[in-house]
């Protein structure tokens, strides 16, 4: 390993936007490359952190394998934290390799601590928010009053956009949030069915099919609201970032709770 320094640098800036282009610096020296990218799957998305020699027509991609046709005969190079390494030179420095290693897995703890607490920011803001729902949504008010404040509320509490849907013609009657949701919803075969009997679709159990097509619309929920026992109203809540597991459970017992209240209370 040649350049010890540089690895001393990246260590002092890990975590930060200058590790990629110091590693890409690196890399691009100790293996004698003309092009060099760095890269991470993040969901479904392959996105560039770092590029030298080679101008990307885009920062992110579908799939490894369109990046690789566009930069032609490269080495690829795997590491922790999802973070693959493309170049078309010769690394073979056994140490260098196990510190880079030992980096990208210290980046992703770092990662998931920053990740714990920004959840734990957002569950205190939301758990917060079920002690205003019970004691707004508890009092006897009209269904439409009822309506709004649910529709607003879960708005707020969970950074989205709400859509109210009719059960008897699947139209949108009322939005509250920034996010385009479609004027009609459609499902797919046996939802209303599942619906009817209260189940909550989600994303944690959407089919790839469903997936497809309620992703458009980054509908991460589809929940039932039934008056005397019938089915009356389709509530979908949308969201353009990720849903953390964490915060599932809050919704869920939001979800639980109004649905309650919205049956027996609501007048």
């Amino acid at each position: 390993m040649g350049n010890k320094y540089l690895i001393y640098q990246l260590a002092a800036y890990l975590g930060t936007p200058s590790f990629y282009n110091l590693l890409g610096d690196l890399i691009k020296e100790e293996s004698k490359s003309e092009k060099i990218i760095i890269t991470r799957t993040e969901g479904k998305q392959w996105v560039i952190l770092d590029s030298k020699g080679y101008v990307p027509e885009k920062l992110t991609f579908d799939n490894l394998e369109e990046l690789l046709l566009k930069l032609n005969d490269v080495k690829v190079l795997k590491f922790p934290f999802n973070t693959y390494l493309l170049f078309d030179g010769e690394l073979e420095d056994k140490i260098l390799i196990k510190y880079l290693s030992l980096l990208f897995e210290k980046e992703e703890e770092l990662f998931e601590k920053y990740r714990l607490e920004s959840v734990v920011d957002r569950l205190s803001y939301q758990l917060s928010g079920i002690e205003n729902i019970v004691k707004t949504l508890g009092k006897k008010i009209k269904e439409e009053d009822f309506i709004e404040t649910l529709l607003s509320s879960l708005s707020e509490i969970f950074f989205s956009t709400v859509g109210l849907y009719s059960i008897e013609d699947y139209k949108l009657i009322r939005k509250f949030g920034n996010l385009s949701i479609p004027d009609e919803i459609e499902f797919f075969d046996i939802m209303l069915e599942e619906l009817n009997k209260g189940k909550i679709f989600n994303i944690f159990n959407f089919t790839e099919e469903q997936k497809a097509y309620y992703d458009v619309f980054y509908i991460k929920y589809i929940v039932p609201y039934f008056k005397e026992g019938n089915l009356k109203y389709l509530l979908t809540v949308s969201r353009d970032t990720l849903i953390e597991k964490e915060e599932n459970e809050v919704f869920e017992t939001i979800i639980k709770i109004s649905r309650f209240l919205y049956e027996e209370n609501s007048i």
